[in-house]
């Protein structure tokens, strides 16, 4: 019985998932590292890139290409103003490498894709990435607890995770978001006010890049920071709109943004990607118009049962992954990528001293979503769909048992009263 009893505590304890975690998300990596030298250019692990590298760095050469002449809002060469959709700070941090190369041939040619065969941008663009991902792996590094091993293997897991290595390929501005998500998630209840400070600046800088983190701005009111949620809005405001100003139409270009961006959502379906209504059709469900309205409307009640079940929650970090779930799936069209956003909340559920035996599903499924191993049962069955729907089910199952809880705790206090 007493091995019985240790047994099922064992299950519970942190060192318990740290230990599955790490050998399940290593394993991946080293399987699909052995599978590209064993099976060379003609096996599937290549797979874990964008169409199998065939639109290379395009996040990055296409915002090159539109920022180049200050006027990006309005002009619509090459792909149409659908996809000139990103905040200033974006395009202004792209005109900066659009200088380093000249540019009159792409816009000849109407082409940018092929921009990185210039070798002075493309080394730029390698060091910028290779200084983001020593960032993140640092950062990862210091937000995780436990001893130097479990902090270093837990970096290397996330650093090299597919969502991560898949988004390296695009060259997608998500991995700097990332960056200054993981930073405010983990200091902005910082005792120490340099940090807590540098904490909102980072989700001001987070919103400004993406827009759709300034959710994450709940989290402060959840705490009562309203103060800091107030200067948070002020840093956001400045780090949002200064940038505008740079290009030609100034403040206007606002506007002009938000357009586009509506455009964006009609150019891509919301079939892909790592919204519900992708997550069904996945598995099969057939994606009508009506189903997809009817499943968006389902999900925008799922975000808001989520933000009144962050009230209820006992841990942290679920109340960390319920504000980042609605980060991925509320948005109409939401990219792959978007499931790194989950893995702040992924380290703050590693670092939890203790789980549930239901902790279990969520364990699965960050393995699932972190794991580089291409093949038919990770594609097909045990995917980043399955992920998140058995996460969304977890937190709201637990959701409700907990206001139920908390609701009968009063009912019965007053009765006694």
């Amino acid at each position: 019985e007493l091995i019985m009893i240790s047994k099922s505590s064992l299950i519970k304890t942190k060192k318990f998932y740290e230990i599955v975690f790490l050998c399940c998300a290593l394993a991946g990596i080293i399987a699909w590292a052995a599978g590209i030298v064993l099976f060379g250019s003609d096996g599937r692990q290549f797979d874990i890139f964008f169409r199998n590298t065939e639109d290379f760095f395009a996040d990055i050469t296409n915002v090159i290409g539109y920022s180049a002449n200050r006027n990006t809002y309005v002009e619509t060469y090459y792909l149409g103003a659908c996809e000139r959709a990103y905040p200033a700070i974006v395009y202004l941090m792209a005109y900066m490498l659009s200088r380093i190369i000249d540019m009159q041939p792409y816009f000849d040619n109407d082409y940018f894709l092929d921009m990185y065969q210039d070798t002075r941008i493309l080394i730029i663009i390698i060091l910028i990435l290779i200084v983001n991902m020593i960032a993140l792996y640092e950062l990862i590094r210091s937000c995780k607890n436990g001893n130097k091993a479990v902090k270093i293997m837990t970096s290397i897991a996330f650093c090299l995770s597919m969502p991560v290595i898949f988004t390296i390929e695009r060259a997608n501005f998500l991995l700097m978001t990332l960056f200054f998500i993981l930073f405010y998630i983990f200091n902005y209840d910082s005792e120490n006010k340099i940090r807590r400070e540098l904490a909102l600046i980072s989700l001001a800088m987070a919103s400004a890049l993406k827009l759709t983190p300034a959710v994450l701005g709940i989290l402060l009111l959840y705490n009562k920071q309203w103060k800091e949620a107030i200067r948070t809005v002020i840093y956001g405001l400045i780090l949002g709109m200064v940038p505008f100003l740079f290009f030609h139409g100034g403040l206007v270009n606002i506007g002009r943004m938000f357009h586009n961006a509506a455009l964006n959502v009609q150019a891509y379906s919301s079939t892909e990607g790592t919204t519900i209504v992708a997550a069904l059709v996945a598995f099969g469900v057939n994606a009508t118009d009506g189903m997809i309205k009817i499943v968006k409307c389902i999900t925008y009640v799922i975000v808001l049962l989520l933000f009144i079940q962050c009230l209820f929650y006992k841990e942290k970090w679920e109340v960390i992954m319920a504000v980042s779930m609605v980060l991925i799936i509320a948005p109409s069209h939401s990219g792959y990528y978007c499931i790194m956003y989950l893995i702040p909340a992924a380290i703050a559920f590693l670092n939890a001293k203790e789980h549930s035996y239901s902790d279990l599903l969520i364990l699965f499924s960050i393995i699932l979503i972190v794991m580089d191993f291409q093949c038919d049962l990770f594609e097909y069955v045990l995917n980043y769909h399955l992920a998140i729907m058995l996460i969304l089910a977890v937190l709201l199952i637990r959701g409700f048992v907990r206001m139920y809880d908390v609701i009968k705790h009063k009912s019965d206090n007053s009765m006694a009263k």
